[in-house]
Order: structure tokens, then C-alpha cells, then sequence
């Protein structure tokens, strides 16, 4: 079964990819960002659908962020809309195996998967609540905070944008060059997302040799810095992750692995978590659960 869901999940980001869309950029401008479940999530307590979920709903294209199951809908008195296609999820079940005592032996996880709906494919759901004008300024506050709190070193005055390994240092272009803040930002994140794969951070693979690796990590990279974007409010221009290059290597990457999409999102998911440590900022909607 897990293999089943790995290439479901592998299939649907190829195909996006084929079609030129980027499966982990947020089709939207603006609203809220994180996907959450309508019955079992609490928005406001910080508890989201995280790693590969995300993207996999994004790429739907709905910006509401509730989903349910038909179940759940059914239940709640509402009705999908006629011709509507569901949206996999994916979670871990894990199954135990006892002695004759009574004592756990063995702990076997099984990737699993199932269908939800979005909120805008439903008859009958209440429309969601206006959500406040927020102070993009207060963002990009937000954003220095967690760099300078985190303390890798960053060097402007670069003509591109790289994490240097065996420096531990983000070179950056100056932020004048940079067409508008947001991309400063996104850019500094993908670095910084690089930057915990050191040694005494994470401990990713990042010194790469090779075609597949370099792939690989700049496909943790990018999703790692669209989960900061969404959790600090910053809206997100995938120039990088529109380059040609970029998306035939991730497609090679996925073909001849089928896990590694899921692989990425959870590197992605642990090292953006790993920096959001780093700041005491309130502007992130910080998801701190794995939905199902």
C-alpha cells in the first residue's frame, strides 16, 4: 500500500509540474494560507495539515483553507457540488505487534491515504470569517527577527543568492536589487532553509556532488521556504522555481524515486519548523500537528 501512495502522490506533482505548475507556490494572493481540516483543526490554535499535504491541497487551487472528508460533509448536513473531484491526503498509521505478555515487539508504520473536499466544492458551508488587514511591514519585521535571533551569517553585495557550506554563509544580493521586498525575502529563506542542512544544525546532505543530490535539496529548499512564506505571511514569487532546469531535474528526481517527493516535504517541513524556533514573532500562523 505505501508504495501505491507514494506514486499517487509522485503522479499528481509530475503532472503539475508537466502542465508548469508549481505544486508548493500558493495559487493565491492574500486570505489565509495553510490548509486545515473544518471539523478536526483549530486555525486559531495553530494546528494545519504540514509537509506533503500542503502542496498536495494547494495545488488544487482552491484558497479556502477547510477541507473535510464526504463523510464529514455528509454529516454536517452538507452536499458536494455535482462533478466536484476530491483531493488525496496522506498520514502514517502505525500497527503494533505484541508478545504473548502483552508488550509491544514491533511498531510497522503504513503510509496511508484518503480524499477530502474543499470548502468551495461544498453546497451548505457557512462562508468563512473576514480574515484582518495585516501590516505586510510587520512581516518583513517578523522575517529579520527570525534571521538575526537564528544567527547564520549573511553577506550581501553577491550577484546571486547561495548558501555556502563550508562557511556556514548566505551570500545575498543587496536587497536594492531584488524587485520587491517579498522576493528578498523568499530568497533569504531558501537560503537560510539550506543553511540548516549544516553539520551542526540538521545534518542534510548539502554538499553536493551530483546532478540527483543538487536536485533533491534545492526541491527541499524551495518547499521549505514556501512553508516560512505561508507561516510569516509573505507573498511568494517562484521565479526560481519557474526555471526550466530546475523543474526537469525535479522531474527526473521523482520518476526515478517515487518516495522522494514525500521525503522532501518532510525535510522541508522539519527545517522550517527547525528556524521558526529561532523567533518569538507573532506574525506566523505556526502549524504544529500533522492533520488526518
Amino acid at each position: 500500500m505505501s508504495k501505491k501512495v507514494y506514486q499517487i502522490v509522485t503522479d499528481r506533482i509530475v503532472e503539475a509540474l508537466d502542465n508548469g505548475v508549481v505544486p508548493w507556490a500558493k495559487p493565491w494572493q492574500g486570505g489565509y494560507s495553510l490548509p486545515y481540516n473544518m471539523f478536526s483543526m483549530e486555525p486559531d490554535k495553530g494546528r494545519f495539515y504540514r509537509g506533503v499535504n500542503v502542496p498536495l491541497l494547494w495545488m488544487s487551487g482552491h484558497s479556502d483553507p477547510r477541507w473535510m472528508t464526504f463523510s464529514q460533509a455528509n454529516k454536517a448536513g452538507f452536499k458536494i457540488k455535482k462533478g466536484e473531484k476530491s483531493s488525496p491526503i496522506v498520514f502514517w498509521k502505525f500497527i503494533e505487534k505484541k508478545d504473548d505478555s502483552g508488550n509491544v515487539t514491533q511498531t510497522i508504520p503504513l503510509l496511508r491515504y484518503f480524499r477530502v473536499y474543499n470548502a468551495q466544492q461544498v453546497e451548505g458551508v457557512p462562508d468563512l470569517p473576514t480574515f484582518p488587514e495585516v501590516d505586510a511591514s510587520v512581516n518583513f519585521e517578523n522575517c529579520q527577527a527570525l534571521i538575526d535571533t537564528y544567527g547564520v551569517n549573511v553577506v550581501h553585495g553577491f550577484n546571486r543568492a547561495c548558501y555556502k557550506p563550508t562557511e556556514d554563509e548566505v551570500n545575498m544580493p543587496n536587497p536594492g536589487q531584488f524587485k520587491d521586498v517579498e522576493s528578498y525575502w523568499a530568497t533569504m529563506l531558501h537560503e537560510a532553509i539550506h543553511s540548516t542542512g549544516h553539520k551542526s544544525r540538521l545534518n542534510r546532505n548539502i554538499n553536493i556532488s551530483n546532478a540527483t543530490d543538487y536536485a533533491f535539496e534545492e526541491l527541499v529548499a524551495e518547499m521549505g521556504s514556501a512553508f516560512l512564506c505561508a507561516q510569516m505571511g509573505i507573498e511568494r514569487d517562484d521565479l526560481t522555481a519557474n526555471h526550466a532546469s530546475y523543474i526537469a531535474g525535479w522531474k527526473d528526481v521523482l520518476r526515478n524515486d517515487p518516495s522522494a517527493f514525500m521525503k522532501a516535504a518532510k525535510l522541508a517541513k522539519v527545517a522550517s519548523e527547525y528556524l521558526l524556533d529561532f523567533t518569538g514573532a507573532s506574525g506566523y500562523t505556526g502549524g504544529t500537528k500533522e492533520a488526518a
